[in-house]
């Protein structure tokens, strides 16, 4: 049962990842982690170290870390999506999308109906049109294209609807 205390700094440390303030909201995760370690508490809020390394991400903190974090909130409470949701948000923050994509996958296997890990998921599965598409997509002069896209930052307008294109729609 998590300390009081504990559990209001969560709170609060919630109230501010909603306002879009990542730095103080990982103050309060740390706190409320510091708390129960002062309490002696022995099955700590794994909750408490995932978002702790959620909030350090977003604030800029190490990656590294919050990564660590987040991996060992879930290596100790596996079956918490919530936890595999913001391991995921932490490794995109990383810049490391198949790791996001697995995190992701871990999760809803736990929930399917999870909406932030299928929002994770879908964000992360969509592929770009390959640049030559008459060549296949793991060509090599598509992947140095692809490659020379992406540092470019071009962004491709996406293909019309079935519907608009005179096509019934898909079911």
């Amino acid at each position: 049962m998590p300390l009081q205390g504990a559990e209001h700094f969560f709170r609060k440390g919630m109230a501010c990842l909603s306002d879009h303030r990542p730095g103080e909201a990982a103050r309060h995760f740390l706190t409320a982690m510091q708390l129960e370690r002062n309490q002696g508490v022995r099955r700590s809020e794994m909750r408490y170290l995932s978002y702790f390394g959620f909030a350090s991400a977003l604030a800029g903190g190490s990656l590294k870390e919050a990564v660590a974090a987040c991996e060992t909130a879930v290596g100790r409470q596996p079956g918490n999506p919530d936890l595999h949701a913001n391991l995921a948000r932490v490794h995109v923050l990383a810049g490391d999308l198949p790791s996001a994509l697995r995190a992701a996958g871990a999760g809803l296997a736990i929930d399917p109906e999870h909406r932030e890990l299928q929002s994770l998921l879908r964000a992360g599965e969509r592929r770009r049109r390959p640049p030559l598409r008459f060549l296949p997509r793991n060509h090599p002069v598509n992947r140095v294209l692809g490659r020379l896209r992406a540092s470019l930052g071009t962004q491709e307008k996406a293909p019309p609807a079935r519907s608009e294109r005179g096509l019934p729609p898909l079911s």
